[in-house]
């Protein structure tokens, strides 16, 4: 039997030692750079990474994935230290049930790999503990004998191990570092560079609509472009350039939506022009001035309104060159 334990929240570097107690005790020193893991439960093309994550180990016959996610409060703060307390937990309790192997994965990035050859290649090198590796560079991505494992070790200690077997990654990887990577991913799964495909139905070669999208008569969609679960695109507006319109948006009449990604909830107003651009909300981001802006004036951009019994699709991520901050998902009203 295999499991998982998906991790979504920052890394925890390694542990330090307390001068003062004249030990050593675990610090949470925590990376205020790791804007992946945020990215990773945005919104792409119908389906984060994460969700998409979940499924292709289900498919690949992992028979229990548990999954921590940092809990976000309206100031925008999280408690990635509980998080991965709360992985430990799971992890303990993975080597009492009596499983082969335990695949540990940080969420940070946009890997497509084969998970029967890395088990493959686990077995055949004998190791306790495999990590892949894009290259030279480690993905957090682990698989851990847990046979061959200390019973007293935690997790934190586990994947710090520091001669594990490594697996090189010959798929597509997007780390999803910068808002940019988002763009990227965006653009390379419509033209076919990589292997993620948008949600829903092609209606006409390189243009996509999932489930109840609804597209006036007298609007343009230039291939390739997606248009989310449904969103409205209304008269006389232009999609095109690998455009993205994520789940219940609406594109008000005559806006241009060029070489963009509109997020989960998000209504754009009349005669608009984006381009280069990332809109959440009311937050916009110009991936080429490399500007973030939030719109004051709920009549050019804003959160799309929605019936309080309907899910709120807004992304959990607020974005803004430098870092990501984390901003509250609210129950659908304003």
């Amino acid at each position: 039997m295999f499991s998982a334990i998906v991790i979504v929240a920052p890394e925890i570097r390694d542990a330090e030692e307390d001068s003062a107690a004249g030990d050593a005790t675990t610090t949470a020193a925590i990376s205020q750079e790791q804007a992946g893991t945020d990215l990773a439960t945005v919104e792409v093309l119908g389906r984060s990474v994460l969700a998409r994550l979940a499924e292709e180990l289900r498919r690949a016959g992992v028979e229990e994935i548990s999954t921590f996610e940092s809990i976000v409060d309206r100031q925008g703060s999280s408690a990635p230290r509980e998080t991965w307390s709360r992985a430990n937990e799971q992890w303990m309790t993975c080597r009492q049930s009596g499983a082969e192997a335990t695949l540990i994965i940080r969420v940070g990035a946009y890997v497509e790999w084969d998970f029967r050859d890395a088990l493959l290649f686990h077995s055949a090198h004998g190791r306790p503990i495999t990590r892949a590796f894009d290259r030279e560079e480690p993905l957090d991505l682990w698989i851990v004998d847990l046979a061959q494992v200390n019973e007293e070790t935690d997790l934190l200690a586990v994947l710090g191990e520091a001669e594990p077997a490594r697996y090189v990654v010959r798929g597509y990887v997007n780390r999803l570092e910068h808002p940019k990577d988002l763009r990227r991913l965006v653009v390379d799964a419509l033209t076919s560079r990589c292997g993620l495909r948008p949600q829903g139905t092609e209606v006409r070669p390189g243009i996509w609509l999932d489930e109840g999208a609804e597209v006036d008569r007298d609007a343009r969609l230039v291939a390739p472009a997606f248009i989310g679960r449904g969103s409205v695109i209304e008269e006389q507006c232009l999609i095109t350039r690998c455009s993205s319109v994520e789940s219940n948006c609406q594109i008000d009449y005559g806006t241009v939506v060029e070489d963009s990604s509109i997020l989960p909830n998000t209504y754009v107003g009349i005669g608009l022009d984006l381009s280069h651009s990332i809109v959440d909300g009311s937050d916009l981001m110009n991936l080429e001035r490399e500007v973030s802006l939030e719109i004051a004036d709920p009549c050019v951009i804003r959160q799309n309104r929605l019936p309080r019994q309907t899910k709120n699709f807004r992304s959990p991520a607020r974005f803004g060159f430098g870092s990501l901050r984390l901003s509250s998902v609210e129950d659908g009203t304003r």
